[in-house]
């Protein structure tokens, strides 16, 4: 009888125990990368709806400031022959004009119904409203009257601190200044 020598090739325990190690530190890896890819997605995302959002409230308010008129005796907070006025209330700046169809608007910066955001909100006559989504906090506003003494063209400049709300990484914070000109000339 023939005695047949039993051969295996399998691995050994040290063998083993590398490849389970290097699996563990791809997959580890792998896993990190994919956290930065998704929370690069979050930022991104952040900071397109805080830039949509600016946007917005940036076209309409310049829409108005460039069509606004001359008081006239029909806004009573705004002195006759005056186009802006600007104050401020606890939150911010405060813009009043008359606009283009003879409204008196206010545009400011006041708490939601919430108590912990602000935002923009636009008064035209007797009605109110934000105009800004409740995901998006705007920490400041500020209007500056940018008319110069030697141009007869009336200037407003803006200031906007704004960011998203979410986990402290995810905020995306914008500061945005932009000065807009009335089409009226004094």
């Amino acid at each position: 009888m023939k005695k047949y020598k039993l051969q295996t090739s399998g691995f050994s325990l040290v063998e083993v125990i590398v490849s389970v190690a290097l699996f563990s530190v791809i997959i580890l890896s792998m896993t990190q990368i994919f956290k930065m890819v998704i929370d690069s997605q979050r930022s991104a995302l952040a900071t397109q709806n805080v830039q949509e959002s600016l946007k917005y409230f940036l076209e309409v308010i310049g829409k108005e400031i460039r069509m606004a008129q001359k008081n006239e005796g029909v806004c009573s907070g705004i002195p006759d022959d005056e186009i802006y006025v600007i104050s401020s209330n606890a939150y911010g700046g405060t813009l009043y004009f008359k606009n283009y169809y003879n409204q008196c608007v206010t545009y400011s910066l006041d708490q939601d119904g919430t108590g912990d955001r602000q935002r923009f909100r636009v008064s035209r006559g007797s009605v109110s409203d934000f105009i800004s989504p409740a995901k998006i906090r705007i920490e400041g506003l500020s209007f500056i009257n940018a008319s110069l003494a030697s141009t007869t063209q009336p200037a407003i400049t803006l200031n906007i601190k704004a960011y998203a709300l979410g986990q402290g990484e995810f905020k995306s914070e914008m500061d945005i200044q932009t000065t807009m000109t009335s089409r009226y000339y004094k």
